[in-house]
């Protein structure tokens, strides 16, 4: 008797204990939970110390009703994290990650993106914007109400009602509810866009705010996501197989119906001509150049033949698609490049009429255009690569069919996302600038497209080889200086002969670099890990001391300036860039093409795989016959190669540049770039370069400039948590974490009637 008296004393106290710890660990998780919330008011907002009183931003930030939104926020994490488990069966209910986008997108609507145009307002987002339309009686009391006249913060009040109105119909799976939130949700999206039209109006100038756009496809996704959510009937979400769907009914009719959208709005909103005075659509600019020397062609062109090119390169592709007919897919091919290039001639036939008569200042046939004609040549570019899409499928037999469906018409592989994306890539990359303001456009080439073709380089020796290189910046350099040197720029001339165009230093740079790779390598290479980034560190800052202090050949510390732009004269052909930043950006994209078209070869081949063998394993690589040495100098001149193509580029491209340029801090953000998008992933490494470029020039404009770094260290603090393996990783480094499986759902599969009882 007293020997089972004692287990269940020893029981009790046992679970005294676990509940102890249990209450212990939750109130832990509760501070820390505040604790974020504390340090996201201090850091969400413009309040900033002064230099007589430091603590005015931190009472700026606490002490005032803001701090209780943001306990709130930390509360709110506080219980999903407790509450996970039960959570997670709601979380995975169809609709709820088209509701999260949806939620995400009208909250960057509303508080990133510009509403107003107008210089006169404080500032040019929502809640500038806000305070003086509900305030001027010109305007209709629902414009008036929406922006806060009645109740303060409508915008805000309509997404939180959107939202909880949405969440509730996906827990609870009622039909009546989930449409009324659709409904309310439309109405909220109208609603802000038609009341900014009105404001547009009253105000009489050019307003090209993205904004009401913007929230009004936001809300579209919320009432969407409480529409699926009203129409499935599985209990889970099963976004892969959704996603299957979408793409496999009818390969490229996705891009169609991108494109029928864009179409639309070209058409009917987008702006073709003299954005800042004029404000032209489509349907202004028939007359406008009337005695400017347009050609009858291209006044047809806008006046009508416009909506029938648009119209029947769509239907073309609409047709193939719907079909899948590879004869009717090459045909929209075909159509849509040229109807594309028509598009093309059309706008710079206007832009060179007005470029005639100096309108508005317009110096070039590509100036003063607005967004609707690239609009419009991106929405034929899309067409174009829908019947791409068709017209390359590959054919299966119909024994490897799964379905009735898949046979005659749908006798075709299954569709690959990749192209869609591709297509979406190119059409952006190509038609996507010209409409970008000039700042932009100068980030797009100076900083973007060079650290895009950097991280490309780097990700041979660090994603593919697995070596550390910290002095990869000093290739930069040398391919700067070589252009330098062969253009004449520096003390020491090169020989009357060997003066070149920085077009022409191509081949020199990418020989020098490969030369000073294998340099660095042979010597170093024999070490592994961190000894091999400390050499490599030394490298680099060996290469910038040097042109520091060698002031007969690289000029020292005053560097290298008047670098002529790259040019092209071959019989006929002359051509020099410099007039604009636009065409730089596409010289540049011709160099990135190219470089990603080698290198993707270059992964899939046997060194590609010997690289991949010693990043792995070197002693395993070695042991199977592979020459480890030779593969690893490869990847260090390949990687230089590329560099120093960037570097000819830069020195071209800015004119002048001194030693500072090429410091280690560079070849830091560069390894982190390669990390971020994914290491190994050549998709991963350019999206890695170009998220992490845009990202500090976007927070310039959203938060002071002292907490800039802050907010991007956040960014990639989140992402080595929720995403180790970078935002576009390598397949393997994907399955490495993840596992090759596909994960399995609790949605119970569908059983044949001829299998029943």
């Amino acid at each position: 008797m007293s020997t089972t008296s004692g287990h269940i004393v020893t029981r009790k106290v046992s679970r005294r204990s676990e509940s102890t710890e249990r209450n212990l660990t939750i109130l832990k998780r509760l501070f820390a939970c505040l604790g974020m919330g504390f340090v996201l008011a201090l850091m969400v907002g413009t309040q900033e110390g002064t230099q007589d009183d430091f603590g005015y931003a931190f009472r700026e930030a606490v002490f005032g009703p803001r701090i209780f939104v943001f306990l709130g926020i930390g509360l709110a994490v506080f219980f999903a994290l407790t509450f996970w488990p039960r959570l997670v069966p709601f979380i995975k209910r169809p609709g709820m990650r088209p509701l999260v986008g949806g939620a995400i997108t009208v909250i960057a609507a509303i508080g990133l993106l510009n509403w107003s145009d107008n210089p006169q307002l404080a500032s040019s987002k929502f809640n500038g914007l806000a305070p003086a339309a509900a305030s001027t009686g010109a305007l209709d009391p629902l414009t008036r109400m929406y922006f806060g006249s009645v109740i303060p913060g409508l915008a805000w009040v309509l997404l939180l009602v959107a939202l909880i109105a949405a969440l509730a119909a996906i827990v609870t799976r009622s039909k009546v509810l989930a449409y009324a939130a659709a409904a309310f949700s439309i109405i909220s999206g109208i609603w802000g866009f038609f009341a900014h039209a009105q404001v547009q109006a009253l105000l009489k100038v050019p307003d090209h705010a993205t904004g009401p756009f913007v929230a009004l496809i936001g809300y579209l996704v919320i009432a969407a996501a409480a529409i699926t959510s009203a129409r499935s009937e599985g209990e889970l979400a099963d976004t892969k197989a959704f996603v299957d769907r979408v793409f496999g009914w009818r390969p490229g009719m996705p891009l169609v119906v991108i494109g029928a959208i864009g179409g639309l709005l070209s058409l009917g909103w987008a702006t073709w001509f003299s954005p800042t005075n004029k404000d032209d659509n489509v349907w202004d600019l028939s007359g406008r150049f009337a005695g400017a020397g347009i050609s009858g062609f291209t006044d047809a062109y806008v006046s009508w033949l416009v909506y029938l090119v648009f119209l029947g390169t769509l239907a073309l592709a609409f047709l193939a698609c719907y079909r899948q007919n590879r004869q009717l897919g090459w045909a929209a091919l075909g159509l849509g490049v040229v109807a594309t290039v028509v598009n093309l001639i059309a706008l710079h036939d206007m832009g060179s009429a007005a470029a005639k008569v100096k309108f508005d200042g317009v110096e070039g046939a590509w100036d003063n255009l607005g967004t609707g004609g690239w609009l419009m040549c991106g929405v034929l570019t899309l067409c174009a690569g829908a019947g791409w899409i068709v017209a390359t499928r590959k054919r299966v037999s119909v024994a490897d069919a799964v379905s009735s469906d898949e046979v005659g018409a749908h006798q075709f592989n299954a569709p690959s996302v990749s192209k869609v994306l591709f297509s979406l890539i190119v059409a952006g990359a190509l038609f996507y600038p010209p409409t970008a303001t000039l700042q932009w456009q100068t980030v797009l080439v100076t900083q973007i497209g060079i650290y895009v073709l950097l991280a490309v380089g780097l990700n041979v020796v660090v994603g593919w080889a697995g070596l550390l290189d910290l002095g990869f910046i000093a290739f930069y350099a040398i391919g700067s200086y070589t252009t330098a040197y062969l253009t004449g720029r520096l003390p020491h001339q090169p020989p009357s002969w060997l003066h070149l165009s920085p077009l022409q230093a191509i081949p020199f740079a990418i020989v020098i670099c490969l030369i000073a790779g294998v340099m660095l390598g042979a010597p170093t290479l024999r070490l592994r890990g961190d000894y091999l980034a400390i050499v490599t560190l030394g490298f680099g800052e060996i290469i910038r001391q040097s042109s520091n202090n060698a002031e007969a050949i690289t000029n020292g510390s005053r560097g290298a300036f008047k670098i002529p732009p790259p040019s092209v004269n071959i019989g006929p052909i002359q051509f020099a860039w410099g007039g604009n930043t636009l065409g730089y950006w596409y010289l540049l994209l011709v160099l990135i093409v190219i470089v990603v078209v080698l290198f993707h070869r270059l992964e899939n081949s046997r060194l590609g795989r010997a690289w991949a063998a010693i990043r792995e394993d070197e002693v395993a690589a070695q042991a199977t016959g592979i020459n480890t040495m030779r593969a690893k100098l490869l990847a260090f001149a390949i990687g230089a190669s590329t560099s120093g193509v960037a570097g000819v580029f830069f020195a071209s491209q800015v004119g002048s540049f001194t030693p500072e340029n090429f410091i280690l801090n560079y070849s830091i953000l560069v390894v982190a770039y390669v990390v971020f998008g994914g290491m190994g992933s050549l998709p991963g490494a350019m999206a890695g370069a170009a998220v992490l470029t845009w990202l500090p020039e976007f927070l310039k404009e959203q938060v002071p400039a002292a907490d800039r770094q802050m907010w991007i260290g956040v960014v990639i603090l989140l992402m080595m948590i929720f995403r180790p393996a970078g935002l576009i990783p390598a397949r393997r480094r994907h399955a490495e974490l993840t596992g090759l499986d596909r994960p399995k759902t609790a949605e119970p599969p569908a059983v044949p009637a001829a299998e029943g009882m």
